[in-house]
């Protein structure tokens, strides 16, 4: 069964690149679609959602999520070209 990504990922992914970052798509067994590498602000996971749907994390997501955000990092869910830009920019 191949990966869902959500319509709007390769847009965000070609924004991220064209400000210098580094994608590293992720399998859909991870919990999050990617991390992303900014010369800018470091290195981040990424969940992409699509702002045009309703949409929920599914039970891996939240599960890595929570266990992400309980070691004190961020676990990013990105739907729009301004949260990419803050998220890469700073």
């Amino acid at each position: 069964m191949p990966d869902k990504r959500d319509a709007n990922e390769k847009n965000l992914v070609n924004l991220w690149r064209g400000l210098h970052c580094h994608w590293i798509e992720m399998d859909r067994y991870a919990g999050f679609d990617g991390v992303l590498i900014s010369p800018f602000t470091g290195v981040h996971i990424v969940e992409v959602k699509n702002p045009d749907m309703k949409w929920k994390l599914t039970e891996n997501e939240m599960k890595v999520r929570a266990e992400v955000e309980a070691r004190g990092a961020t676990y990013n869910i990105i739907e729009i070209d301004e949260q990419a830009i803050k998220l890469a920019r700073g």
